[in-house]
């Protein structure tokens, strides 16, 4: 179970890593749309984060390296989805900050999500050097 969840979050930084690199302004019109939700974009934001988060943390409880770096990624995808529930203003804070101008700032943030789901994926495989 616990491969099965590794190869999910490397396939999903992966992607949403590479998307981030290839379509900025979409990322930023996304945001966008849920802030002029307002609270109720709040609350989709937090419904981003939580359900891999969730899935982690419910069957990826590994406390030894290399894994531990899958399960501190769940927590931390919980604890947002969790604070972003309660406190949707802080999603909105968060969001304040996203224009189609600063768009590339979603380029600069793919690169070490597909880092990071390339380093998961190699810990999924159990290959050496990790």
């Amino acid at each position: 179970m616990e491969t099965g969840i590794e190869r999910l979050t490397a396939l999903t930084f992966l992607i949403t890593g590479l998307s981030h690199i290839a379509a900025p302004r979409v990322w930023a019109r996304f945001f966008i749309a849920m802030r002029e939700q307002g609270e109720v974009g709040g609350f989709l934001n937090a419904y981003v984060h939580i359900p891999l988060g969730l899935l982690i943390v419910a069957f990826h409880w590994i406390w030894t390296w290399p894994g531990i770096v899958v399960t501190l990624i769940g927590c931390g995808l919980t604890l947002k989805g969790i604070l972003y529930f309660l406190w949707p203003e802080l999603a909105l804070r968060s969001m304040a900050h996203v224009s189609e101008a600063s768009a590339w700032k979603f380029q600069v943030a793919g690169v070490p999500a597909v880092a990071l789901g390339l380093v998961i994926g190699w810990i999924s495989l159990g290959l050496p050097g990790i």
